[in-house]
């Protein structure tokens, strides 16, 4: 059974929803990310990170449940 990596994904809520902003297979990356969004003045509020599977369509399916969609 392969092990699948978790793909991180920085999301900042645009327009009404939550979009991706950043992704990466290393969370400290989204991490400092999402700091450096926090210190322009984005409040924390407005971004959130999720985990999914790397391919596009999982982190799709995962932003649509977020959104509500």
């Amino acid at each position: 059974m392969a092990v699948r990596k978790r793909f991180w994904t920085l999301l900042a809520r645009r327009e009404g929803g939550f979009l991706p902003e950043f992704g990466s297979f290393a969370r400290g990356d989204v991490i400092a990310k999402m700091s450096e969004l926090r210190r322009k003045g984005i409040p924390r509020g407005d971004l959130k990170i999720i985990a999914s599977d790397p391919d596009l369509a999982a982190i799709t399916k995962d932003v649509e449940a977020l959104n509500g969609a």
